[in-house]
């Protein structure tokens, strides 16, 4: 019961909290564009509403699946999360899963989440690939994820620029004691490797 709590509660926090608060961003940012490019802001409120309501309609899966009878599907949670990140920026990701990352603790599963979610973000938005990777490798000692796009790269990884949200996730991977590297050449993508050591749920 626990374990499934947490599963929803992550794909609330880090899929539907993050496109919600994207949404108010954008029509913050209508405010003073209606006056100046009216048919574009009409545009732009026109795919912010499409986005609310595949929002509306990913919240009556959610609910459906939470109450039905029949037990939930295999797929591990973080192929859901990329998945659904996937159709929101309108960008391909495929993912790997090794090893039984179910049973890792709840930190690490967050922060897993977070790392995945925001170098997707960045990957869809700046790297102008034509799709990225995802790769979570579960052992014994150690979560490994690696994030990995073939777009244009950047020359300079900048903690503090904060359109990539490097530092964030830095910050996350060290404060559960492990690391967080991002290898990136102009023109031949970006790489995000983060390694978190593993703490199991219940333990």
């Amino acid at each position: 019961m626990l374990e499934e709590r947490t599963r929803w509660a992550m794909q609330i926090h880090d899929g539907l909290t993050q496109s919600v608060t994207s949404a108010v961003l954008e029509l913050q940012t209508l405010r003073a564009r209606i006056a100046t490019d009216p048919e574009g802001a009409v545009e732009a409120l026109a795919q912010v509403e499409r986005e609310i309501r595949d929002d509306l309609r990913r919240i009556r899966e959610l609910l459906f699946e939470m109450t039905k009878e029949d037990p939930p599907p295999a797929e591990p949670a973080l192929a859901a999360l990329v998945r659904d990140l996937g159709v929101r920026w309108h960008f391909p990701v495929t993912v790997e899963v090794d090893g039984d990352l179910e049973s890792t603790n709840e930190a690490v599963l967050e922060a897993v989440y977070a790392i995945v979610s925001e170098s997707l973000a960045n990957a869809a938005k700046h790297s102008g690939a034509p799709a990225a990777h995802v790769r979570v490798t579960a052992e014994e000692a150690e979560v490994r994820v690696e994030i990995q796009d073939r777009g244009s790269g950047i020359a300079v990884v900048n903690d503090e620029d904060p359109h990539f949200g490097v530092g964030i996730m830095r910050t996350r991977a060290e404060a559960l004691g492990g690391s967080l590297q991002v290898e990136s050449t102009p023109g031949r993508g970006t790489t995000v490797v983060a390694v978190l050591p593993v703490g199991r749920a219940g333990g």
